[in-house]
C-alpha cells in the first residue's frame, strides 16, 4: 500500500497545521492529539498491515493497516460526536483490540492527494482529521466523512527500525505535557497483570498473575516485575511489552504508563530468546 508500503514505523505530520504537529498518542493512553514533539515514541505509530479478508465488507484486494500506538493500544474511530471540527465529526481514540476480524473502524488506508501528502481513511468510509489550524491552541483529531478539507491531509514519515534493542540508560522518550503538577497517586494507580512467556513468545492464558501499582515509572515496574519474578530475572536482561486486548500484538514498553487507572496487561521476554530477537524497535532520533 503506498505510504505505508514496507514501513514498520511511521509519523503522521499534518500538512497544513505549522510548526510540524504529528499525531500522537496522548499519554492518558485513550486519546489522541497533536504533538510537535517529534523525538518521542509517543508520536510513532508501529504499521501492521492487514488484507482485505481480516476486515468485514473491505472490497477483494483492498490492503489495510492497523496502526499501534506507544501504548500498544490502536488508533481507531469511535462512534462518539467530536467537539472539534465539522459537526458530523467523530472522536479518534486509542483502543484495545479485543475483537476479531479486524473492525473497519480500526482499519486504515492511505490514498495520495498531493506529491507529499495523503488521505487517511478507515474501513468505514471516513478520514482522519487534525484541528487548530486558525485555533492553535485545538490540537484534536477526530476522524470525518468528507474528503474536501485540507486538514485531512498527511505526510507519512517512514521512522526505521533500530538496530538492536533500546537502552534503558536514558529517561524514556516520551510525550511531556503541561500539567499543573505531577500525576498524583490517585490518578496512577492501577492493577498490572502480568505473564512471562516462553521462548517463543507463548504463555497460557491461566498463567495470568495481578499485583497493583501506585506509580506510572516504567523503571519501577521493571523492578516490581523482576523481584516478583524471581531474582534471577534481572531487570536489565529483559524486556516489557504490553499486550493491550486479546488481539493485539506483543508491543515493547519503552515510556512510562499512561496516566489513569486502566489495568494494562504486559507479558515479560527474556533477552536472547527468539521472541525478543524478534522484537522492532523505532528509531525515534531518525
Amino acid at each position: 500500500m503506498e505510504g505505508f508500503q514496507d514501513a514498520h514505523f511511521v509519523r503522521l505530520r499534518c500538512s497544513v497545521v505549522r510548526r510540524g504537529k504529528y499525531l500522537a498518542a496522548d499519554d492518558d493512553g485513550r486519546r489522541v492529539c497533536l504533538s510537535g514533539q517529534r523525538g518521542a515514541h509517543n508520536t510513532v505509530w508501529a504499521v501492521e498491515h492487514v488484507t482485505a479478508g481480516g476486515v468485514p465488507g473491505a472490497a477483494p484486494g483492498a490492503c489495510y493497516v492497523r496502526l499501534r500506538g506507544a501504548y500498544g493500544r490502536y488508533l481507531v474511530a469511535t462512534d462518539l460526536q467530536a467537539r472539534a471540527g465539522p459537526a458530523h465529526g467523530v472522536t479518534a481514540e486509542q483502543r484495545d483490540a479485543a475483537h476479531h476480524p479486524t473492525p473497519p473502524a480500526w482499519a486504515w488506508q492511505a490514498f495520495r492527494r498531493r506529491a507529499t501528502s495523503f488521505l487517511l481513511r478507515n474501513g468505514t468510509g471516513r478520514y482522519l482529521r487534525a484541528n487548530g489550524r486558525y485555533l492553535r491552541w485545538r490540537n484534536a483529531v477526530t476522524v470525518a466523512g468528507d474528503n474536501a478539507s485540507s486538514m485531512l491531509l498527511w505526510a507519512v514519515e517512514v521512522v526505521p527500525p533500530k538496530p538492536g534493542r533500546v537502552t534503558l540508560v536514558d529517561p524514556p522518550a516520551q510525550l511531556m505535557r503541561r500539567r499543573r503538577g505531577p500525576a498524583t497517586e490517585g490518578e496512577t494507580t492501577r492493577v498490572v497483570r502480568f505473564v512471562r512467556a516462553d521462548e517463543s513468545g507463548e504463555f497460557h492464558e491461566s498463567e495470568w498473575r495481578a499485583m497493583r501499582v501506585n506509580t506510572n515509572s516504567l523503571m519501577h515496574l521493571r523492578l516490581t516485575l523482576a523481584n516478583r519474578l524471581g531474582h534471577n530475572r534481572d531487570a536489565l536482561h529483559t524486556t516489557i511489552c504490553v499486550r493491550a486486548g486479546c488481539y493485539g500484538r506483543l508491543s515493547p514498553l519503552l515510556v512510562d504508563l499512561p496516566i489513569g487507572n486502566d489495568r494494562i496487561d504486559v507479558v515479560v521476554l527474556s533477552h536472547g530468546t527468539p521472541a525478543d530477537d524478534a522484537l522492532k524497535y523505532p528509531s525515534v532520533d531518525a
